[in-house]
């Protein structure tokens, strides 16, 4: 289970999430998380170059232990610059030689700039880069790139017990041996949100977040389990990419991988919560 999971990095550098409250990770204990995820068997880190100073706190972090992790971080394409300086720019502040992947963070970028495509692909060819992919947030998206042919090797994608948009493509993407990152799995800590403390713009979610505490006081299996070991159990996602705000969020996360067996029983119960109203489960739309 453990190699399954990819640890996020939004946090680190930058406030994130509807339920932060304890605001930005310092710096002092990013080191600490890193260490303790790489001794627990986590191998990937997923950062990307617009969250904050991310990628220059993981940089610096990382020089300091003797972990040798995978590294995923994504790209904004903008007018006077090329794929190929923003790698490098990317390589600079991680203060690494090479990337595990490097995604286009909008699916918008590939349609806008045409040519860029196949430069990223060359990239790969200097051995610096394993693969190249995309983040996406709506299945058209997705389902346009495999419809064109378009030569890619990972997705990340939103997924969780609510957002189940993207499961009906899963077989295509496994056919063309693309690896599936999911994104996410808290809802960006919604799920975790009292009755009382969900944003009244949602309010067409609380039914399913008390159904969702109600199977965990049932089961027994807490809340962030519950969602984590739902992600990981499904045979179509390669990696389960969960963020924490802090080096106890992290071990309560990994405790909770101890629970996969307890979140099979109520699985089904699980897939009973899905919902398809994206103003309700993508953040993107939420009324701030």
């Amino acid at each position: 289970m453990i190699d399954k999971l990819a640890l996020g990095t939004v946090q680190f550098g930058t406030v994130y999430g509807i339920n932060n409250k304890t605001g930005q990770v310092p710096e002092k204990e990013v080191v600490g998380i890193l260490r303790r995820a790489g001794l627990a068997g986590i191998d990937m880190l997923d950062t990307a170059q617009s969250y904050g100073e991310s990628e220059a706190v993981l940089g610096t972090a990382l020089q300091s232990l003797n972990s040798r992790f995978k590294i995923v971080s994504k790209f904004v394409a903008g007018h006077h610059l090329t794929p190929r300086r923003l790698f490098s720019e990317s390589l600079i502040r991680l203060k690494s030689d090479r990337l595990y992947a490097f995604l286009y963070h909008k699916f918008s970028d590939f349609r806008d700039y045409p040519g860029w495509h196949e430069e990223l692909l060359e990239l790969k060819t200097g051995g610096h880069l394993e693969k190249v992919g995309f983040s996406v947030y709506y299945p058209q998206e997705l389902q346009s790139l495999l419809d064109r042919g378009v030569k890619f090797d990972i997705v990340q994608l939103p997924y969780n017990v609510f957002d189940r948009r993207f499961e009906f493509l899963f077989p295509a993407l496994r056919k063309h041996n693309i690896e599936v990152h999911v994104r996410s799995v808290f809802l960006q800590g919604l799920v975790f949100m009292k009755s009382s403390e969900i944003p009244a713009a949602l309010a067409g979610i609380r039914t399913k977040i008390g159904r969702l505490h109600a199977v965990s006081k049932k089961s027994g299996v807490p809340v962030s389990a519950l969602c984590l070991c739902f992600g990981l159990l499904n045979d179509g996602i390669d990696r389960v990419v969960i963020g924490v705000d802090g080096l106890a969020d992290l071990e309560n996360n990994l405790t909770g991988l101890n629970l996969r067996a307890e979140t099979e029983k109520v699985f089904d119960e699980l897939c009973l919560l899905r919902e398809d109203d994206e103003d309700l489960i993508l953040p993107s739309k939420w009324k701030k």
